[in-house]
């Protein structure tokens, strides 16, 4: 261990456990004699908290796998990974014979609810004129509301299958089968991912695409576990040069075995478009000071590290008053503190260790 390393552990421990407010007695001359310098903090409204990285994910809600309702043979693609598609756009078409089977049982269906809707008709007028019994009226009316039933149930099973509404009623109306599946996009969005190939057989729910909505997008921000107690639900979330902006939702609780972190998640309300789902960028977590306090900023230097905490010397009438304070943030230049100061405060940048050991030995002193 280095003598600076040995002196600087000595005076941590000697600082353990000193108060807050405490005053060090020492002359102007003995300031200016140990070159000790002092400058008032600046206040700011907002400061970088945490810098960290960031994962760019779609929501669950932005995202499907877009596959086929029914087993058949994949005839054409028509888009690509990367196109910009509409809601209700044909993606592919596909050769189904379940499907033709499906429209086959429709039109059975659908001749069997008319036959059994003239045949009611029918047997309504001959009730009216006494010809049959109200018994057999009944029977006619219970297979009358069968067929609508059942064909209902085909009308569905179509729907479900991918047809669409005007080619149902084109069905209905020419009883001409529709050869090809047409299949849809099931929302406006981009296409991420191709799950198959024209040509290949495909069982029934195989995926064809994977479709996103980028409209949204989320960060999930791995934090620090010790970063995590400054961060709050709210605050905004800046990529380099401000390309993105966002707010912050959700704040994980469960820590990651293996890089003792935590997952943070923002919503992207600008920029989102300059990214791409899986990309890694940097990110600054920006706190926010409360109305009309905001935050004090003063050079690293000024702050002092002990076992319970940061202080700041303090100029006073007759010397230095060791104040405590709250750091939110610091970088290499600069501290940001959470405790309130006063414009004309003036906080020690140099001749800390001396101070330091002062303060120490009016500890011992005391003791």
């Amino acid at each position: 261990m280095t003598a600076n390393k040995l002196v600087a552990l000595i005076i941590i421990t000697a600082l353990a456990g000193v108060a807050s407010g405490e005053e060090i007695r020492v002359s102007a001359g003995e300031l200016e004699n140990l070159g000790i310098r002092f400058v008032s903090p600046v206040r700011v409204d907002e400061v970088a908290a945490t810098e960290a990285t960031a994962r760019v994910v779609i929501p669950p809600a932005g995202e499907a796998v877009v596959g086929t309702p029914q087993s058949g043979l994949l005839t054409g693609l028509h888009v690509a990974v990367g196109d910009d598609v509409a809601s209700g756009q044909v993606l592919a078409g596909l050769s189904s014979p379940e499907f033709l089977s499906l429209q086959g049982e429709f039109l059975d269906a659908l001749n069997t609810h008319r036959l059994a809707r003239n045949e009611l008709e029918r047997d309504r007028q001959l009730h009216e004129e006494g010809i049959i019994s109200a018994r057999r009226l009944q029977e006619t009316s219970t297979r009358a509301r069968i067929a609508e039933t059942s064909l209902d149930e085909h009308r569905q099973l179509l729907r479900i299958a991918g047809i669409t509404g005007s080619d149902l009623e084109a069905l209905e109306s020419g009883q001409q089968l529709k050869e090809s599946l047409e299949i849809r996009a099931p929302f406006a969005g981009v296409i991420v991912e191709r799950m198959a190939t024209t040509g290949q057989r495909l069982d029934a729910m195989s995926p064809i695409y994977r479709l996103a909505d980028l409209s949204e997008l989320w960060l999930e921000i791995n934090v620090q576990q010790e970063q995590v107690a400054g961060i709050r639900t709210g605050m905004t979330v800046t990529g380099p040069a401000n390309a993105f902006t966002g707010r912050i939702t959700t704040i994980g609780r469960a820590i990651d075995p293996h890089t003792q972190s935590i997952t943070v998640r923002a919503v992207l309300f600008e920029g989102a478009q300059s990214l791409s789902p899986g990309q890694f960028v940097a990110v600054q977590l920006i706190a926010a000071g409360d109305a009309g306090d905001g935050f004090w900023a003063v050079p690293a230097a000024a702050v002092t590290r002990s076992s319970d905490g940061y202080y700041l010397f303090v100029q006073v009438p007759g010397g230095v008053e060791v104040r405590r304070v709250e750091v939110v943030s610091v970088s290499a230049e600069r501290a940001w503190l959470g405790t309130r100061l006063d414009p004309g405060d003036r906080v020690a940048i140099s001749g800390i260790s001396a101070l330091k050991a002062m303060w120490a030995a009016s500890d011992d002193s005391e003791t």
